[in-house]
């Protein structure tokens, strides 16, 4: 007897076999990855003997253990590998919870390569599949539960609530919901709650559990919410929370039971952590590198490497000496010389997007000093052995030819000063440009057609990140990939033929629209 069945779909449970930044392969349109060259990349691992999923987004760990710890006993809620979802289904399921991130390919990634929906992602297809299947199972069965769906990308289904209804979805959730959770399925389950939730509410520290079963890539979380305030920003919505040490360190600890040697140390900005300077935002050294201290103890207990996901910029210029001791504490796990990932948010080169969207971002600095910021922080960044993978948003409100252009004249400082700062070979760092997708404050605009809207200032910033992405693949990849050789070889063949193929169609692309791709290969600093 289940009464919970949990489950993600297939692009959520890959690892991309360890390719840098391989979690962004599912926002690919359909039409122009073939499907075995896609499959090859997000090979995910089978699931137990029960069928259960050994390894899991973290998210849905979050609500598995929320649930148990609500009172639900653990019989009653299994978190289903997604191809063995009917193993688990029958006349006892109240509801079938379905974690997504990007279900209709609305994403910023998914918005940029399918050129404004023009095409279907895999993030898209995959999450559809899983969701028709599970129709099937309950049409054939004769069975009355509920499907539900939540997770990052929850807002897209009431966005488009006309094809949460085709799909035969019956709720949605947004929001944080490790408080609630139980009180909420509850609800869905006796029928009286409304078809779109949204949790406005935040669990405290203490309300929010512990996982007890593995999380993919090892990931844990140190902090909820930001406080920057980026207007575009879901996270900002929300209160800061930093979670306690301890609960970190019980959480890798319960990874590395179950095999997962690698721990993944998650927050919207790492060097936030129990930030006490509200104003300037100045980091607060001290906490952040005792942590990573705590976390390197665990080197006995298996770990073999951590790095943390996401980051701003500000504060590697404002305190280097903490990316140095950050740097030195890591490699006492992973070995000297081995580089350390990291996602950043450069957004744009325009102060004057800065100070209407983001004033808070280039804290404890001025808006002015941005690109500046830019430069020093990659510099630092690589002279301490981080390879930084930014991002860039493309048409936010209010952008003009100017604004983007000087995103272009940012990226060309980066590409010919940081190599000469800190030498050609230990300069590494890629720029992803992104769509703009309107969330939280932004929530009232509109999207940014890539394909109606596409300026040549624009399709410039597009074209010049693309080939830093495209230098990389060729100078990096090979090291950066853990995996035997003929596969690493297999992996880099198909990232050297995709992203030059994507190069060409946009130099084409580019041409044909009148754009004059000579003119922004020749913009220098």
């Amino acid at each position: 007897m289940v009464r919970f069945v949990l489950v993600p779909d297939r692009t959520l449970m890959s690892k991309y076999r360890n390719v840098p930044l391989g979690d962004f392969l599912g926002c690919v349109p359909a039409k122009f990855v073939p499907p075995h060259i896609f499959y090859f990349l997000c090979k995910i691992e089978p699931p137990l003997p029960d069928g259960r999923a050994r390894v899991a987004p973290y998210g849905l760990r979050k609500v598995e253990a929320a649930l148990v710890k609500g009172g639900i006993p653990k019989k009653h809620v299994v978190v289903a590998h997604p191809d063995c979802v009917h193993y688990f289904i029958d006349e006892d399921t109240q509801i079938v919870g379905i974690h997504t991130m990007d279900p209709l390919g609305l994403g910023p990634v998914s918005m940029m390569f399918t050129v404004g929906h023009k095409y279907i992602s895999y993030d898209e297809l995959e999450f559809k599949k899983l969701i028709i299947r599970i129709n099937l199972i309950r049409k054939r069965r004769g069975l009355r539960f509920k499907i539900v769906v939540g997770g990052p990308g929850a807002w897209q289904l009431e966005y488009r609530k006309g094809e949460m209804k085709r799909l035969g979805i019956d709720h949605v959730i947004i929001g944080e919901t490790e408080h609630v959770i139980v009180s909420l399925f509850e609800s869905i389950a006796r029928g009286d709650a409304p078809e779109i939730i949204h949790v406005k509410t935040w669990p405290k520290v203490e309300e929010i559990p512990t996982i007890i079963n593995p999380s993919i890539k090892g990931l844990v979380e140190i902090m909820r919410g930001c406080g920057r305030g980026c207007r575009w920003c879901l996270p900002n919505l929300r209160t800061a929370r930093y979670m306690p040490e301890e609960k970190i360190i019980e959480e890798i600890l319960l990874n590395l039971k179950h095999g997962e040697t690698h721990a993944w140390i998650h927050s919207e900005d790492v060097f936030l952590y129990k930030v006490e300077d509200k104003i300037n935002l100045f980091p607060n050294r001290e906490a952040v590198v005792n942590l990573f201290k705590e976390i390197s103890k665990l080197k006995k207990c298996g770990l073999k490497y951590f790095n943390p996901t996401h980051s701003s910029i500000a504060p590697v210029v404002a305190d280097p000496e903490m990316i140095r001791q950050l740097t030195e504490t890591i490699w006492s796990v992973s070995g000297k010389g081995k580089w350390i990932g990291i996602q950043p948010g450069l957004e744009t080169g325009s102060p004057k997007l800065i100070k209407m969207h983001m004033p808070n971002k280039p804290k404890p600095f001025s808006a002015e000093e941005w690109q500046d910021i830019a430069v020093g922080a990659t510099c630092i960044f690589n002279e301490n052995y981080w390879f930084p993978a930014y991002t860039l948003i493309v048409g936010m409100p209010g952008e003009t030819e100017d604004d983007a252009w000087m995103t272009v004249e940012m990226l060309a400082r980066m590409e010919y000063e940081i190599p000469r700062r800190v030498g050609k070979e230990k300069a590494h760092f890629v720029t992803a440009p992104l769509a703009f997708v309107p969330l939280a404050a932004l929530k009232g605009q509109k999207f940014w057609d890539a394909d109606k809207e596409l300026t040549e200032a624009r399709f410039a910033v597009i074209y010049r990140a693309w080939r830093i992405i495209l230098k990389e693949v060729y100078k990096s990849l090979y090291s950066l990939v853990e995996q035997p050789p003929h596969i690493k070889l297999l992996v880099n063949l198909v990232s050297w033929l995709g992203s030059s193929l994507i190069l060409r169609r946009l130099e084409k692309y580019g041409k044909r629209r009148g754009f004059n791709v000579e003119k922004v290969l020749a913009i220098r600093p």
